[in-house]
C-alpha cells in the first residue's frame, strides 16, 4: 500500500456517500486503499460537494462528519494562498478550471503532493505541479 498522501476531489467525495452515483462502487473500492490520516482536501472542494449533495441532507451530513472526525483531512487556505491559486488560473487558464481544482493544483504545489482521488481525469490528466510533474490519479 502506498502511503504518500492524497489530495481528494468533489467527485469522489460526492461518490462516496451518495449510493446511487454511478462511481460509488469504484470509489468505495479506492477509498479502502487511501493511507490513513494522509488523505487531505480543501474548503472548495467540500464546498463543491456540499452543494451537489444538497438534495441528500442524510448523504452531505455523513460527509461533513467524515472531515469533521478527520477521515479527510482539512488542509488551510490563507490570503498567502490566492497569488499561488491565482498562478493555477493562469498557467490552465485554457481548461476551465474551477476554484476547487485550482486549489487542489496549488496544495499540490504548496505540500509537494502529486497524488490525486478524483473522477476528473480530463483535468487532472492535464494538470502539472509547477515542477512539471503529473498528477497521478487515482482510481
Amino acid at each position: 500500500m502506498n502511503v504518500e498522501p492524497v489530495l481528494v476531489d468533489a467527485g469522489p467525495l460526492i461518490a462516496l456517500y451518495d449510493a446511487n452515483d454511478p462511481m460509488h462502487t469504484a470509489c468505495l473500492e479506492q477509498a479502502k486503499l487511501l493511507p490513513v490520516g494522509k488523505a487531505f482536501t480543501c474548503w472548495p472542494v467540500l464546498t463543491e460537494a456540499s452543494y451537489r449533495l444538497r438534495r441528500y441532507p442524510t448523504d452531505r451530513a455523513k460527509l461533513l462528519s467524515a472531515v469533521r472526525d478527520g477521515i479527510y483531512g482539512l488542509l488551510p487556505l490563507h490570503a498567502s494562498d490566492l497569488d499561488g491559486i491565482r498562478a493555477v488560473f493562469g498557467t490552465f487558464h485554457d481548461q476551465d478550471v474551477d476554484l476547487a481544482d485550482a486549489a487542489l493544483v496549488h496544495l499540490a504545489n504548496r505540500e509537494s503532493m502529486t497524488r490525486v482521488f478524483t473522477l476528473d481525469r480530463r483535468h487532472f490528466g492535464v494538470y502539472r505541479t509547477a515542477k512539471g510533474q503529473p498528477f497521478e490519479v487515482l482510481p
